[in-house]
């Protein structure tokens, strides 16, 4: 049980620098890539900000999955990390596809295709990632649990 604390502890640590970093900036990420989507003549430019951003997870979920080989195996840190990036690929893949359908469209589409089709897979991921991250290692600790404290 102590392994698992100070696991906590160190994960909120990483949590908390991540989010004080990104928290304000995610916000202006989207209002970046709102206004670029609208400005280019070309929309599928605006992929660029989010592999950007899938980029910066894919370092932050590198980080926290090495805290977590520290507390428990090696092996079932690295299956964590390939299937978080894998999840991952598979929520950019999402509003990828969601750009390149509705790149002649109106920005209306687009915004009904992410509240109907992309935000409703994203959940759907979370909750898989949540179910097989569990099935992995039995001491995974979930970013909501860590927030909770």
């Amino acid at each position: 049980m102590e392994t698992v604390t100070v696991q906590q502890t160190e994960l909120k640590v990483l949590y908390q620098n991540m989010h004080q970093r990104t928290t304000a900036k995610l916000w202006g990420v989207l209002a970046l890539f709102l206004f670029v989507s609208n400005m280019i003549e070309r929309p599928l430019l605006a992929l660029i900000i989010p592999i950007l951003y899938f980029i910066y997870d894919v370092v932050m979920q590198r980080r926290r999955f090495q805290i977590v080989a520290r507390h428990t195996s090696k092996k079932s840190a690295d299956r964590l990390f390939r299937l978080h990036v894998g999840v991952g690929l598979f929520q950019y893949g999402a509003l990828a596809a969601l750009i390149v359908l509705t790149a002649n469209r109106s920005s209306t589409v687009f915004l009904l295709g992410l509240c109907l089709f992309v935000i409703p897979f994203y959940w759907l991921c979370r909750r898989f990632l949540m179910y097989r991250s569990k099935q992995i290692d039995p001491t995974y600790i979930s970013e909501t649990e860590i927030q909770q404290g």
